[in-house]
């Protein structure tokens, strides 16, 4: 459960990127107008790729609550939280795609 959540997390944000730099080439995006295009959609297409980390940080702590399994590091808490990040990246996601028009 927590590989198959971690590369939902990483599929969504390879799928995401790509969608908001077609959204914002679509709308005319280019260097010399980036300021008239919503910063936060602007900096997830242009900086999202440092996001990657948010996932394999995420698998790192779902192993080690696997592999500790008492108090509050078990794996419950780590596929809660996992969803919570799934969710996350979709929000943002959906968030920067919806102010661009």
């Amino acid at each position: 459960m927590i590989l198959s959540l971690g590369f939902t997390q990483f599929v969504l944000l390879s799928l995401g990127i790509l969608a908001l730099k077609v959204l914002l080439k679509a709308g005319g995006y280019a260097a010399n107008v980036a300021d008239t295009f919503p910063p936060f959609a602007v900096f997830l297409a242009n900086q999202g790729i440092w996001l990657f980390s948010v996932p394999l940080a995420w698998v790192a702590f779902g192993m080690m609550c696997v592999t500790v399994n008492r108090g509050p590091l078990r794996p419950v808490v780590a596929q809660w939280s996992g969803v919570a990040v799934v969710l996350a990246i979709i929000a943002c996601y959906f968030f920067a795609a919806t102010t661009l028009f």
